[in-house]
């Protein structure tokens, strides 16, 4: 687009979309946006976003075309950006997946052990027909991911040949962030070296003004787990003895069976987020039809604040204050952040730096070089580089990426077979399940009775 460029969101009545969407509009002048089309297959839904969305772009002064659109190659057409941030299966989907999980005794969260698995069997033939229609619209795009399993996603689709592909997630950025806050000094003050995959990663190193301070962070690990959120999960013991940062999602890896034991009475996370979703969206269409766009605004913020304030706090049993309010959430960044800082990097505003799913290149030893990892990056013109090394991974960490990536790529052949071998094969291998083909087995067999389950064919 001559006067400016133009950004799809596929997805677009996720709860989420507004506080992307604000994320976008804050940054619309720089980035020179100018339409951002949504699509959504929940239309009514979708309407509702789109609504509360250009009422957010009122309020911040922005000259933004905001569309709702029919299909998804018009809403692609001619984009410069993709955003694909969808649920498949929505929240009933997910809260079967954990459930099921919970009733064998095994933690089912949403990425990790079989909430990831069965997300990713649904997740990755829509994802991989997408890719298709927004190619033939937008062949040159970036299409950037935030949907679930990231990491997985992003394998698959770089497994048939997309290079203009990106994986975000915003889990090591606020790690960053809260690091700078306990330095003291501001979040692009700092830089990291991540790596690792999505949901499971470490910081090796953390720069400021050319010194690496993470040996002294390490040196007060106590003070560490006492005011970082993220770190508060672990011990000041473990963040000793590993001697690097880990990322909160860790804390499920070596903590499986504990976290399945303390919430299997409980609702799940996605049981909670499953009620949220049937109490908030028909208030958020009642208030929109109304005419109180504002109080639905105000409605928006509460809610996404109270269940930014709970996440992780069951599963870790964390009694971390949060202390969250909707213009503390607001003035920071998620993923959107991220997905600002790649847009920015890839048209060549600023040359960045980022925390990103994708391709090694051999980055990481004793992963195939073209398996996709989450590592700081380098982003400019050219794409996206990730930044070699500068120390080894501790054995530990390398070995449990290694179990985690086998399953990751056992877990994408039995998205295209759909055959219940693979599946049970798959999902033995996740480090979580240790190789119980016994419990995958069943645990398969009692999601495929469930509403949104995968589809699978086989004799088991």
């Amino acid at each position: 687009m001559s006067d400016g460029i133009k950004v799809a969101i596929i997805g677009g009545g996720a709860f989420r979309t507004p506080r992307l969407l604000y994320g976008l509009i804050r940054h619309s002048a720089s980035l020179r946006i100018n339409q951002i089309d949504l699509y959504d297959p929940d239309a009514e839904r979708l309407d509702s976003m789109v609504k509360l969305c250009r009422h957010i772009s009122e309020r911040l002064g922005a000259q933004i075309r905001l569309n709702a659109r029919q299909s998804l190659a018009s809403t692609c057409r001619d984009a410069e950006f993709v955003l694909l941030t969808y649920r498949v299966g929505g929240e009933i989907g997910r809260a079967y997946d954990e459930r099921v999980a919970l009733d064998h005794g095994v933690l089912g969260q949403e990425t990790v052990g079989p909430g990831g698995f069965f997300m990713a069997l649904r997740s990755l033939p829509v994802t991989v027909e997408y890719i298709d229609q927004i190619r033939n619209v937008a062949p040159d795009a970036w299409i950037i991911n935030f949907t679930n399993p990231a990491g997985i996603v992003t394998e698959a689709v770089t497994r048939i040949g997309e290079r203009r592909f990106v994986g975000v997630c915003d889990t090591p950025y606020h790690l960053q962030i809260e690091i700078a806050e306990f330095l003291q000094v501001k979040a692009d003050q700092i830089r990291v070296e991540s790596v690792g995959l999505n949901h499971l990663g470490w910081f090796q190193r953390v720069w400021h003004n050319g010194s690496d301070q993470l040996p002294a962070l390490i040196a007060r690990a106590d003070e560490l787990a006492q005011d970082i959120r993220p770190l508060s999960f672990f011990s000041p013991d473990y963040l000793r003895q590993i001697g690097v940062l880990p990322t909160e999602y860790v804390y499920f890896y070596l903590h499986s069976q504990d976290v399945a034991t303390r919430i299997r009475e409980q609702k799940s996370r996605g049981e909670l987020i499953l009620d949220q979703a049937q109490t908030f969206f028909p208030r958020l269409r009642n208030l929109i039809r109304a005419g109180e766009v504002e109080q639905a605004w105000e409605d928006y913020g509460r809610t996404i604040t109270n269940r930014s304030n709970s996440y992780l706090a069951t599963e870790t049993d964390s009694h971390f204050p949060r202390g969250l309010n909707p213009e503390s959430l607001f003035a920071s960044e998620g993923y959107e952040g991220v997905a600002i800082r790649v847009m920015e990097g890839v048209t060549g505003i600023a040359e960045r730096t980022a925390i990103l799913n994708t391709p090694s290149y051999g980055v990481l030893p004793g992963l195939d070089v073209s398996a996709v990892i989450e590592c700081t990056c380098y982003v400019d013109r050219q794409g996206i580089t990730p930044l070699a090394l500068t120390r080894a991974i501790p054995t530990d960490c390398l070995d449990l990426i290694q179990k985690t990536k086998r399953f990751e790529v056992l877990t994408i052949a039995a998205a295209r077979s759909h055959q219940m071998d693979d599946a049970v094969v798959a999902l033995a291998a996740n480090p979580i399940l240790g190789g119980d083909q016994e419990l995958a087995l069943r645990i398969i067999q009692e999601r495929t009775r469930r509403q949104g389950s995968p589809e699978l064919v086989g004799t088991k």
